[in-house]
């Protein structure tokens, strides 16, 4: 147990701490702490590492545990510690999972009405979240395409795997995408500077809206060619694969240069 505590433990704690540090000396935040905002910050904590050990049961499948052996996770962690990479994604997901939790925390003890600042916590989120599509194109440009032109031509396999996981992530930015643009319509919350307000104004920008489901598309596209069209032509493959990047890349330049 020396390990886990040591290694793992404390820092999570330390995470925890880090967030209450910010919270006691930002004299904004300090300002409109009041007992019930902390409670409501922390009992958003449950969610949040509820959501991680989901995570952290899917790592110990993928090493040939079972979701179950999770009740032994100190144990595994100090048995595997220094010879599998599983710790360290292990220790990786729930630090995320407390980063996330602060973040969602600090916008609900910022205001002295908790569910307007819970609101405002997940406006962030899902603000950054609808722009994510544009992360995924990036990714396979930097992560993917490169690596793939070369295994086309080398005669390998491209990685399934990566592919398939840019798809499910693909999907989930689009699907927050068009919930916030639907919501924006419908919904007569002015746009403004607050974190609520700014995702109106997101949604509302039929321009950005447009130009971010064209690269959804095009990310879709990119993933489902390189998953079943090596088998007929890789040359076909690499082709179809450029081209795509360099239309994802044009539709970038006209979106930093405003010509929509």
């Amino acid at each position: 147990m020396r390990v886990f505590v040591r290694d793992y433990l404390i820092p999570w704690f330390l995470a925890v701490g880090f967030w209450l540090a910010i919270w006691t000396f930002v004299r904004q935040i300090r300002e409109n702490l009041n007992a019930v905002n902390v409670f409501v910050a922390f009992l958003l904590l449950v969610p949040f590492l509820l959501v991680a050990f989901h995570f952290v049961g899917k790592t110990l499948e993928r090493y040939g545990y079972s979701r179950k052996d999770i009740r032994r996770l100190p144990e595994i962690i100090e048995k595997t510690h220094g010879r599998l990479y599983l710790p360290k994604e292990v220790f990786e997901t729930v630090t995320r999972a407390l980063m996330f939790w602060g973040l969602v925390a600090t916008a609900v003890v910022m205001t002295e009405n908790p569910l307007k600042g819970l609101l405002n916590g997940i406006a962030i989120f899902v603000r950054i979240f609808a722009l994510f599509v544009l992360f995924v194109s990036m990714v396979l440009w930097v992560m993917d395409f490169p690596f793939a032109l070369y295994k086309l031509f080398k005669g390998r396999d491209l990685s399934r795997d990566f592919l398939v996981e840019m798809i499910r992530q693909n999907l989930l930015y689009t699907a927050i995408l068009i919930a916030v643009r639907l919501i924006a319509l419908h919904s007569s919350y002015p746009a403004g500077n607050d974190p609520i307000g700014e995702v109106m104004a997101i949604g509302r920008k039929t321009g950005l809206v447009k130009f971010l489901l064209e690269l959804s598309g095009l990310n879709f596209l990119y993933c489902l060619i390189g998953l079943y069209l090596p088998k007929k032509s890789r040359k076909l493959t690499a082709l179809a694969l450029t081209l795509i990047v360099l239309t994802q890349i044009l539709l970038v330049w006209r979106m930093f240069t405003g010509k929509f």
